[in-house]
């Protein structure tokens, strides 16, 4: 599954933030993994969906954990 699709999913579902987090948190590490296995062989497109993945998750789950602190 296209990872970028999986954060825009997520976004979407109805689950708490926490769960939310956990989820993303998880696709951040494929991600990262993905980017280190390949990186000296990766193809330039798959490199690109990669990051635009992790950039993508990174800012969602900022902004969920911004809201969890914000509630506290």
């Amino acid at each position: 599954m296209d990872m970028k699709k999986r954060v825009n999913e997520i976004q979407d579902m109805d689950i708490s933030n926490v769960e939310k987090i956990k989820l993303l948190k998880e696709i951040l590490a494929d991600c990262q993994g993905e980017m280190d296995a390949q990186e000296q062989n990766m193809n330039p497109q798959i490199e690109h969906n990669l990051a635009e993945c992790y950039r993508k998750a990174s800012d969602y789950l900022r902004e969920l954990e911004n809201k969890l602190i914000a509630n506290n």
